[in-house]
């Protein structure tokens, strides 16, 4: 009888290392806007972190990020808790009834950002969700872009749910509303070693497997 793990054996378990990775990293996200198809060769994206409503959430902000795409000196008009710049990062509270930042774009391209969230816990036990949309609009900043099927219009969002415990960590999850958006998480760098070091035992495994 072999000493090693069958190669399904070790692939499964790394299939489980790397969920558990990816449920403790998901508090970052990339977030990318595919405009060519847009009906406007410039216009604004309207990026907005609001809660249910003023005091019904506990404190969070989303913090933006690694903007490509993004014209520095483009004219920012901004709504609420809202402050920073493309270079040194956005941050956005869920404080005000409104937290927008709107931002002039141009279209033709792939427009991208990180986004990272934080906040307080909720020892309640009445979890009061705060959202995070991303909208297009064109020039006129009244038309809607990108073919959305939200009542709202949005291209996607991302919904943060703050932790239940002090120091434990929040959790988040995205809805796409439209072909030219994607969310994906943005694992951390202790997961990009477990991937590594899971990569290295399934290549191991799978030389063992062909010697036998």
């Amino acid at each position: 009888m072999s000493k090693h793990l069958p190669l399904a054996r070790v692939v499964a378990a790394l299939a489980l290392a790397l969920a558990g990775a990816h449920a403790s990293a998901d508090t970052t996200l990339n977030v990318s806007i595919r405009t060519d198809g847009f009906a406007a060769s410039s216009g604004w994206l309207d990026l907005q972190f609001n809660g249910p409503g003023v005091g019904l959430a506990p404190a969070a902000t989303v913090t933006l990020t690694d903007f490509v795409g993004f014209e520095p000196g483009a004219e920012v008009i901004t709504e609420g808790q809202v402050g920073g710049s493309p270079a040194a990062g956005y941050t956005i509270g869920n404080g005000d009834f409104l937290n927008s930042l709107f931002h002039a774009v141009n279209y033709g391209s792939v427009l991208s950002f990180k986004v990272t969230f934080a906040g307080d816990a909720d020892l309640s036990g009445d979890i009061g969700q705060s959202i995070f949309s991303v909208s297009a609009y064109a020039a006129d900043q009244a038309t809607l872009l990108g073919g959305s099927s939200a009542l709202d219009g949005s291209l996607g969002t991302i919904a943060w749910t703050p932790a239940t415990v002090v120091g434990g960590a929040g959790s988040t999850s995205f809805a796409l509303n439209a072909d030219a958006i994607a969310i994906s998480p943005v694992p951390e760098p202790s997961s990009w070693l477990m991937m590594g070091i899971g990569a290295m035992l399934v290549a191991g495994a799978a030389r063992r497997s062909r010697r036998a």
